[in-house]
């Protein structure tokens, strides 16, 4: 499988590129409904309201710090609308080829996937649509551009 890795806290976590349908600079978020703790914000893309979560802040790492190599990941939100959210993370350079688990795995909003060995270290698999399940982000995804959040 081919994936995105970044860092989340002490975590090294890898998502399936086919998950992925932008990586965008860390940009200026406006504040968002407070009823998701680990929402960071929310901003406009082409468009369209983008709510951010703040994947450190759920894996309980503190938050994303604001560094050059934090970045956007966005992906589809899985529950049947055309909308994205973006996964804010640390060090999101790296592509490359992971072997994938022989037994299905389960992402929540407790973690951020199963632990894997890549090579002498230890990588996260994160699947994007099981954790945005695990989430109640449809007050955030009905804001339009213009509305108050």
């Amino acid at each position: 499988m081919l994936a995105l890795t970044f860092q989340v806290g002490a975590d090294r976590v890898a998502i399936d590129v086919r998950q992925v349908r932008r990586v965008v600079p860390l940009v200026r978020l406006s504040a968002a409904p407070a009823e998701v703790p680990a929402l960071a914000g929310v901003f406009v893309y082409r468009g369209q309201v983008v709510p951010v979560v703040d994947l450190f802040r759920l894996a309980g790492a503190g938050t994303c710090p604001t560094q050059l190599s934090s970045r956007i990941i966005l992906v589809p939100y899985p529950r049947g609308t055309d909308g994205l959210v973006g996964l804010l993370a640390s060090q999101v350079a790296d592509i490359r080829e992971l072997s994938t688990p022989d037994a299905p795995y389960r992402t929540t909003a407790q973690g951020l996937g199963p632990p894997l060995p890549d090579g002498a270290a230890v990588i996260r698999l994160l699947d994007a649509n099981q954790l945005l399940d695990s989430l109640a982000l449809e007050t955030v995804l009905s804001i339009r551009p213009g509305a108050e959040a």
